[in-house]
């Protein structure tokens, strides 16, 4: 890169960096993850607000020479991510209450990839890719609906400090299968696809991932590169993977009624699929309907790993842009109502789970 560019895509980075920080606190006083207001800030930096009220900033700021260099950046960051991931995932999680749990995290993928493929039987005709078959795209959207955000979910016990009950060891180990069991369909369903012109694909992502998951994460060496690491990649690199996905979204695309409607049932059917698969099964395998119904509230959470899907499919050719959009927007309001669906249910009357 010449000189001009690299001091441009620096440029770039510093208003990526700067408003998603900015954003994440904004969100995070609010008590939403700062996540959600990292991906708001590339939104708003994108096509679907600067670009509008000042479109000469956005060109200035984000030119088309400067794309591909924070193309890179963002894709180191996704697979570092997906690293750190595997690296803190704790796999005695899965030790415990391991059948209870193992059938309820099915049922969460199950039911919300029986629900993703039903709906896109549905808009298929309107809003498929030319010559993306209808099994490929229905196969894609399962898997789309079926994601929850390990990362995030952790997150937000931590912060009410959920993370080492008996409700936070369940949601953590059913997230962290359910993670694992959708990537792995992911990683078929765009290799059936044959078509990856670039970008993360989800096969380095499974390897990123694995490779975290096999160092003990209470390691030494575990414990140093999280520290090391959890900077660099959260505060300098993933803010350039939110920039990319806002400069993507553009949310004049979903403009008339039917497109509304179309976005409001993708997210009845991700949230009421994610929700109510994990629930009723957990409450079939013998949890109190309180405690599996805040479980299911958890399995909402889609964050940052529905973006990674979502771009995935974008780049494979499987989704359109009017599409890639309805399916941001519904990630973001799917995530955005774990907390506060979590805490009325809680106030509700938590009911500790069987042992």
């Amino acid at each position: 890169m010449t000189a001009p560019l690299v001091w441009h895509v620096l440029l770039a980075l510093a208003v990526v960096v700067i408003a998603g920080r900015l954003f994440g606190r904004l969100v995070g006083a609010a008590g939403q993850p700062p996540v959600i207001g990292e991906v708001l800030s590339g939104i708003l930096l994108g096509p679907s607000l600067l670009g509008l009220i000042a479109p000469g900033v956005e060109r200035y700021v984000f030119p088309l020479e400067v794309r591909p260099a924070l193309g890179v950046v963002a894709h180191a960051g996704v697979v570092l991510y997906m690293f750190l991931v595997g690296l803190e995932f704790d796999t005695a999680l899965l030790k415990q209450r391991a059948a209870a749990l193992i059938v309820t995290s099915q049922a969460s993928i199950a039911v919300p990839f029986l629900l993703g493929c039903a709906v896109a039987v549905a808009i298929h005709d309107g809003l498929s890719p030319t010559g993306v078959s209808p099994t490929r795209f229905a196969l894609f959207m399962g898997v789309a609906m079926s994601i929850t955000a390990f990362p995030v979910l952790a997150r937000i016990l931590t912060d009410r400090g959920l993370a080492r009950t008996d409700l936070g060891v369940a949601a953590m180990t059913c997230a962290a299968i359910n993670d694992i069991m959708a990537w792995c369909l992911l990683a078929l369903v765009v290799g059936a696809a044959r078509a990856m012109p670039g970008g993360s694909g989800p096969g380095e992502l499974v390897i990123a991932f694995a490779a975290g998951v096999m160092i003990p994460h209470q390691s030494a060496f575990a414990v140093m590169t999280s520290r090391w690491l959890n900077g660099v990649v959260i505060v300098l690199l993933l803010p350039a993977f939110f920039a990319l996905t806002g400069l993507r979204t553009q949310l004049a695309l979903v403009s008339s009624w039917h497109d509304v409607a179309v976005c409001l049932l993708i997210i009845a059917a991700a949230a009421a699929g994610k929700f109510g698969g994990a629930a009723f099964a957990g409450r079939l395998m013998g949890m109190p309907w309180s405690f599996a119904a805040q479980l299911g509230a958890l399995m909402n959470t889609r964050g940052l790993m529905e973006l990674v899907v979502l771009n995935i499919g974008l780049d494979a050719g499987l989704i359109s842009p009017a599409l890639f959009t309805m399916m941001v927007v519904m990630a973001l309001v799917t995530t955005a109502m774990t907390a506060p669906l979590l805490d009325w249910l809680r106030r509700s009357g938590a009911v500790p789970a069987p042992a």
